[in-house]
């Protein structure tokens, strides 16, 4: 994960954007600069929702995310749109946004 000049790659990322396994590359701080989470941490979905409870709206994290997703298929894309649904399922606005989103999971692979 090295560059040719010997630092590694790192991308800051919406905290929505963020998935369980990433790895921290700094650390996360409350509005009040107290750490929240070390460099290394690797996030976990309860992690995730903690954050974005206390406001948290931007991490770093180790590597490229944005550029090494491989292409997913409609039926990945299905599963993660669920998944990233499932902590607002019980919420009928988001409910009703993630069936407005399902149509179009595919429109790029045409």
């Amino acid at each position: 994960m090295s560059s040719s000049d010997g630092s590694t790659a790192q991308q800051r990322i919406l905290l929505t954007q963020a998935e369980a396994g990433m790895v921290l590359a700094e650390p996360v701080e409350s509005l009040k600069k107290a750490v929240l989470c070390m460099p290394g941490t690797t996030l976990r979905d309860d992690l995730i929702h903690r954050l974005m409870l206390l406001g948290i709206k931007r991490v770093v994290v180790r590597g490229n995310p944005s550029n090494s997703r491989p292409a997913l298929s409609v039926e990945q894309r299905e599963a993660q749109l669920e998944q990233r649904f499932s902590r607002v399922a019980n919420r009928p606005l988001m409910k009703k946004l993630r069936d407005a989103i399902r149509p179009h999971l595919g429109d790029d692979l045409q």
